[in-house]
């Protein structure tokens, strides 16, 4: 029996896919291109580099769609965006655009500082950030299918 779209066995195995892999940040197709060319198990699509958003005070949000969209086309292997911490609506807007991963991350400025996204009411699979082995807990109790370090 096939597994439906948004299983844990289906999050967890495109994590297991990337495990290993480099993940490249990218600002246009051009640049996703050449990170699968060169290599890249993923990519992650972004509007501008989060600290230099924050830097200029501006709020870092999830890339502009469009922007996505042009890096989906451009490549064949996985494309990841960053939504905020707490913004469920970002993550339902990357997940309508068939995005591959989200990551709900601590680079962007937060939505809630409290409150993480409810991951299990989403097909797509989350990637999360944890300094320790409690906080890497609670995110996939939350339901990220993969943590990465941070800090």
């Amino acid at each position: 029996m096939e597994e439906a779209k948004g299983t844990w066995k289906l999050k967890k195995g495109l994590a297991e896919m990337l495990k290993g892999g480099v993940i490249m940040d990218v600002t246009t197709p051009e640049q996703a291109k050449i990170a699968e060319e060169a290599g890249a198990c993923a990519v992650m699509a972004l509007e501008r580099v989060p600290a230099d958003i924050r830097a200029a005070g501006g709020v870092a949000r999830m890339a502009d769609p469009d922007v996505i969209l042009k890096i989906m086309d451009a490549v064949s292997i996985p494309v990841m965006a960053k939504a905020r911490i707490g913004h469920f609506v970002e993550a339902q807007i990357l997940e309508a655009l068939g995005i591959d991963y989200i990551d709900e991350s601590e680079v962007l400025t937060p939505a809630d500082e409290s409150h993480h996204i409810d991951k299990h009411q989403f097909k797509v699979p989350f990637v999360c950030g944890a300094r320790d082995l409690g906080e890497a807990l609670r995110r996939i109790g939350e339901g990220a299918a993969m943590i990465r370090t941070k800090g």
